[in-house]
């Protein structure tokens, strides 16, 4: 065998190790700056803050509102199933990523151009032509995520996953609170923009951003694994994801979790509606809770990291699980706060406004270790040559969740916002059952 001068190993081997380490962070970097373009791009069109408000102003609906909702979660999860048969076989995946990225970039520049000219006119159609596009949004998001999934497998070695993703979520953090500035002055009078036109410029910002996000991606080198799949027909690939439930024990209980995740947050989406409607909170104070919320999902990845890196990512579902439920327990309990002003620091503040931020900042917490360990963690249990599968049927078990906001406006006009929250905090022990029982996967570093 061929040693270094002393007796080492190989040269060429430690000259491609170097390599493959300096691609990694190359890599790695690539991917955190990505992910606060990501962020900023969704902070400005956020299905649970701006869109609520957004369709809120249009329709007195509860039920429409919820749509906005369902369509996230249904236009996000049920392309993905179709798009990984196809790609799974191939070696590369980037090309797909950046098609269906330009194209969700482009979509939203038009929407904001659509809502300048048409906005104005009649509330009903325009209505109807926005939820169109915005499923188209929400569908390419789908197409995008399952070859980003993939790369993320091929590009980060597994003992870096949970650090990356926990610096992805602190970088789109920063930016989104820097959305949230953005949104809270765009909304505001001292912008002199009116609605619509205050809205058509944040869905072109998200547009904007989406292009610095595909450009940001589109520099990662994607690594090619040799050993791919054959492709099944839809019939037997079905089959065989579905399969996968019952071979898997911890694929099957990971599906389970975010399932009542699902009901757990249901209400996520009435949040604002209710500041907005229940409490009488200005809409001007929807970028302060964009800014809570995103300073909460910063600062709590410096403990998810952790967690991940010392306690295994399945035990950031137990703990996010717990968040999540003090993030419903303040909008039940916001009745029993008393509605006066104080000052602070020369300003006065809203008492109801502060105690409401903590839904944000909890559920910021919350999603962010939810969001990680999730996304890690289906990683851990694929295979390599079966990710795109993986993650696919993971998020199209999610599709029935899509319903959920809907289900949610038809039980907030029939038994108020405070209910909705209380039947949602009743799926949390189950969850919180069901993530303890999650088993760890230790990867140790070559």
């Amino acid at each position: 065998m061929e040693m270094s001068q002393h007796g080492g190993p190989p040269l060429r081997d430690v000259v491609a190790a170097r390599r493959v380490q300096k691609e990694t962070r190359r890599n790695s970097w690539l991917l955190v700056f990505n992910g606060g373009m990501v962020m900023m791009a969704y902070t400005f069109i956020s299905a649970d803050l701006v869109m609520p408000a957004f369709v809120q102003t249009l329709t007195t609906s509860s039920i429409l509102v919820g749509m906005a909702g369902a369509l996230m979660r249904m236009g996000w999860a049920w392309p993905q199933v179709f798009i990984s048969r196809i790609i799974e076989p191939k070696p590369r995946k980037m090309p797909l990523l950046i098609g269906a990225g330009l194209a969700r970039s482009a979509m939203w520049i038009l929407v904001g151009a659509m809502t300048f000219f048409f906005g104005g006119l009649d509330r009903a159609f325009f209505l109807f032509l926005f939820m169109v596009f915005y499923a188209l949004g929400t569908s390419l998001m789908g197409v995008m995520n399952v070859p980003w999934m993939d790369l993320m497998g091929k590009a980060i070695p597994a003992s870096h996953r949970a650090k990356v993703f926990a610096l992805r979520r602190f970088s789109g953090g920063v930016m989104s609170m820097v959305a949230g500035i953005l949104i809270s002055y765009i909304l505001s009078a001292q912008s002199g923009l009116e609605f619509p036109n205050n809205y058509a410029i944040l869905f072109m910002l998200s547009g904007l951003g989406t292009a610095l996000a595909v450009m940001t991606f589109g520099m990662i080198r994607e690594p090619i694994e040799k050993r791919t799949r054959a492709q099944l027909s839809l019939k037997n690939y079905l089959i065989s994801g579905l399969s996968l439930m019952k071979d898997d024990v911890n694929f099957r209980r990971l599906c389970m979790v975010q399932f009542l995740w699902g009901f757990s947050m249901m209400g996520g989406p009435f949040y604002v509606p209710y500041a907005i409607s229940g409490l009488g909170i200005g809409a001007v104070y929807i970028g302060f809770y964009v800014i809570a919320m995103q300073f909460s999902s910063v600062f709590s990845n410096v403990a998810w990291a952790w967690v991940g890196r010392y306690k295994g990512n399945q035990a950031l579902f137990l703990y996010g699980t717990c968040l999540l439920a003090l993030s419903i327990l303040v909008p039940i309990c916001i009745v029993y706060v008393p509605d006066r002003t104080f000052w602070f620091w020369g300003t006065e503040m809203d008492l109801r406004v502060v105690v409401y931020a903590f839904t944000f900042i909890f559920s910021g917490a919350a999603q962010s270790g939810m969001y990680s360990g999730r996304m890690t963690y289906v990683l851990d249990i694929a295979p390599a040559d079966r990710r795109p599968t993986y993650t696919s049927f993971m998020n199209m078990f999610m599709f029935p969740q899509g319903l959920l906001p809907m289900l949610a406006g038809l039980l907030v006009a029939w038994i108020s916002y405070q209910n909705l929250f209380r039947i949602s905090l009743l799926f949390i022990p189950f969850a919180a059952m069901l993530a303890y029982q999650l088993k760890p996967v230790i990867h140790r570093e070559d």
